[in-house]
């Protein structure tokens, strides 16, 4: 059932959810990293880490002036000891990056960005590679596009209209010609990217399930356009789809 409601944002929760993520980049932030980050300001960056650190969300170092994740977020981690994507994934994320010579990324959409959770670079001196935890725009790059083509008609809308939609390269797509091949992309079950992110990097994107209407993540294969051509196109397609639909299997089975 296509899911048409819109989430409406708070931006103070959303730049509380988008500190946290920081953990997946950093061991420990100060309040510069939260200003330079989430680009605000020094005193909103001070109430923001200082209330999080109140109620127990983060942990301040008094000798360094830093901040790690705090006692509460590993109290709701141990209480339900949800099966993990990341550790379900990478097993099959090594097997597919030793089968197709190339990187393999896992990611999830956080808003109206994506980021990067975990990844396997390929053995190529030549390769494509992409830093973890970093937030992304959603719409260049196969990923990108993947997570936007579940995303509900409203929250769509919602987005374009919020987001300034830029030429990153030569190929990045028209803003018509992107909206249609959303459509295109969730009949299809997988999207590519032919250099729209950056010049030389060719990706594809395929799905990976949990029990929500959305996708819970993606895996893409991304290599560098000097080993792209038409014959592997099929092939990628295929085998993209193949992994996520054994890590979706493998996740759902870990439910029960």
């Amino acid at each position: 059932m296509e899911n048409n409601k819109t989430v409406h944002r708070l931006s103070t929760v959303d730049n509380a959810i988008s500190l946290l993520t920081l953990f997946l980049k950093y061991k420990s932030i100060g309040l510069v990293d939260i200003e330079r980050e989430l680009q605000i300001s020094k005193t909103a960056a001070f109430r923001l880490a200082a209330t999080l650190a109140d109620r127990g969300m983060l942990l301040k170092n008094s000798d360094s002036k830093t901040y790690q994740p705090g006692p509460i977020i590993f109290q709701i981690v141990n209480r339900f000891q949800a099966p993990d994507i990341v550790s379900i994934a990478e097993p099959y994320m090594t097997e597919l990056a030793a089968k197709t010579k190339e990187s393999v990324y896992l990611s999830i959409r956080s808003g109206n960005k994506h980021l990067f959770l975990s990844g396997v670079e390929s053995e190529h001196a030549l390769k494509v590679t992409t830093p973890l935890g970093e937030e992304y725009e959603l719409y260049y790059g196969a990923i990108g596009k993947l997570h936007m083509a579940y995303m509900s008609p409203k929250d769509l809308q919602t987005y374009f209209n919020r987001t300034t939609y830029i030429q990153h390269t030569e190929t990045t797509l028209d803003i018509e010609l992107f909206k249609q091949q959303l459509s295109t992309i969730k009949q299809d079950g997988y999207a590519w990217s032919l250099g729209e992110r950056a010049d030389g990097m060719i990706g594809v994107a395929a799905p990976i399930w949990g029990n929500s209407e959305e996708p819970l993540a993606a895996l893409t294969i991304l290599l560098p356009l000097a080993r792209y051509h038409e014959d592997i196109k099929e092939e990628m397609e295929e085998i993209v789809q193949e992994y996520t639909a054994k890590i979706t299997q493998d996740f759902l089975d870990k439910q029960h």
